[in-house]
């Protein structure tokens, strides 16, 4: 019987799952041609329905001990076995995408590219770039970093990158309000969570920016500053562009400030203040420059100075706010308890992180330690057992993929940067706030993680960059602009155009 199995059964098994595969990979491909437009929106929403449902499913509690905050989790293997096949079906769908784009000989999905309608390049440069510097960053480590590791998360990120670059140069929605709703739906589900369920979406006895309010909203991500960099990236983008009914504006500005006030994110908060701060300042400044236009240049100039220099003194007086009312004594004081002095002994100071992140990263200069430099074992064994990453992105990319990695990062960075210049015009300054905003989180956090597609950080960096794309591509060149000409008829013996 065991060889029966062994011989027949499996193989024959493999066989079919290998012809259902081949099989579901054409009918996706075939749907892909024909529902193009609706394919970028379909791999990032079910992206975020496996987010989702991987913290719902796992009915965790959020509770308070002696040793410190305890996260327990009272699922069972089917409640995630649903997240888990929402998974494989982004994967699958996100496979038979590519695989459809490449068999393209025809062209057939490029002829409807968004961008070459509103006569601009498709942004195949910046795709490129971040393609290699995820290949970098989690594939080529595999095989030349200091230490072998291999998991699935290293591989098939890829694909789902892949197709969302790809589609959303096709997607008859705007990839703007797509990010929106993604945004949306983490930062209203949180909220829900929050009344439905209260002891999986608040970690008590947290002494933060709020007095008197001990409570840290996780909501239905895996930590709060996740959820406050999502709420960010929502108040941010609303702020941007606002939706059309103001009351629908103002409602979502409400609940993304509350969102990022109940997560007690600081680096959140800040980023937000300041971001909203900049983008206000130049929507005012153009219209004051447009109502000023034909009068006197002069006061016109002397306005907008003024103007920005107000935003900065504002921006500025956030920033003294929120960090001198803290009196570092206290804090000192009040942490010095058991599980305090647990956490100094451990080296989770941002200091004692980036020389161990440096430190590693020399062993291997150039393709770096591997993806499992910041695991649990290698964590203790380093004494940083509460450090996660090495609080930084360069740093991060560094210990973990070397020069070859870093080198890869600054290149799509370069790009970034430039698509986000370019952008600048058209959105009133949005699209550099946006990348301000990225910058500055990328000195404390890691906000690109190319592996952490379930992540609720994922889907605040993509909508960045996804905005900076899209609006900052580069114009078509005029010799390869297509001239729309007048059908030509033929009439008493000559052709003419017809009118």
């Amino acid at each position: 019987m065991e060889e029966l199995i062994i011989y027949f059964l499996l193989p024959l098994g493999a066989l079919l799952f290998a012809l259902l595969a081949i099989g579901g990979a054409v009918f996706v491909a075939g749907i892909a041609v024909r529902w193009r437009g609706w394919a970028f929106a379909t791999v990032f929403l079910l992206t975020v329905a496996a987010s989702i449902s991987s913290i719902v499913l796992s009915f965790r509690k959020l509770t308070m001990s002696e040793q410190g905050l305890m996260n327990m989790s009272d699922g069972d293997g089917a409640s995630g076995l649903v997240s888990k096949l929402i998974l494989m079906a982004v994967i699958g769908i996100s496979l038979a995408l590519c695989l459809a784009w490449l068999f393209d000989f025809n062209k057939k999905l490029r002829q409807h590219s968004r961008f070459t309608r509103r006569g601009l390049c498709a942004p195949n440069d910046i795709v490129i770039a971040f393609m290699v510097f995820f290949v970098a960053f989690s594939i080529v480590p595999i095989f030349m970093g200091q230490r072998y590791y291999f998991h699935v998360s290293l591989i098939y990120p890829f694909f789902i990158y892949l197709a969302m670059f790809l589609y959303l140069q096709v997607s008859d929605i705007d990839p703007v309000r797509i990010s929106k709703y993604c945004l949306g739906a983490l930062v209203f589900g949180s909220l829900a969570a929050a009344v439905v369920t209260p002891n999986a979406a608040f970690q008590p006895g947290y002494n933060g920016l709020i007095p008197g309010f001990n409570l840290r909203l996780w909501g239905v991500t895996a930590h709060a500053n996740a959820l406050g960099a999502v709420a960010c990236a929502f108040f941010l983008m609303e702020m941007a562009e606002p939706e059309k009914k103001r009351w629908i504006h103002l409602g979502i500005l409400f609940v993304a400030g509350v969102t990022m006030i109940m997560s007690q994110s600081k680096t959140s908060i800040l980023a937000a203040f300041m971001g909203g701060t900049m983008i206000t300042g130049m929507q005012i400044w153009n219209y004051l420059v447009a109502q000023t236009r034909g009068y006197n240049r002069n006061s016109s100039t002397f306005l907008a100075v003024l103007l920005m220099g107000f935003c900065f003194a504002v921006t500025m007086l956030g920033i003294w706010i929120m960090f001198s009312d803290v009196n570092l004594l206290t804090v000192i004081e009040s942490k010095l308890d058991s599980r305090a002095v647990g956490d100094l002994s451990t080296g989770t100071g941002r200091l004692w992180i980036w020389s161990a992140a440096i430190k590693g990263g020399m062993e291997n200069p150039l393709f770096g330690q591997g993806a499992s430099f910041w695991n649990l074992e290698n964590r203790l064994r380093m004494g940083l057992n509460g450090a996660v990453s090495a609080h930084n992105l360069y740093l991060q990319v560094f210990s973990r993929s070397g020069l070859i990695g870093l080198a890869s990062l600054l290149a799509f960075l370069f790009f970034l940067i430039r698509y986000a210049m370019r952008a600048s015009k058209a959105t009133n300054g949005a699209s550099l706030v946006m990348l301000a905003v990225l910058l500055v989180r990328s000195m404390t956090e890691v906000p690109i993680a190319p592996n952490g597609i379930l992540g609720a950080e994922f889907f605040a960096t993509m909508a960045y960059i996804f905005y900076i794309i899209d609006r900052g591509a580069r114009p078509l060149p005029q010799s390869a602009s297509i001239e729309k000409k007048r059908p030509v008829i033929f009439a008493n013996g000559r052709f003419r155009e017809q009118t």
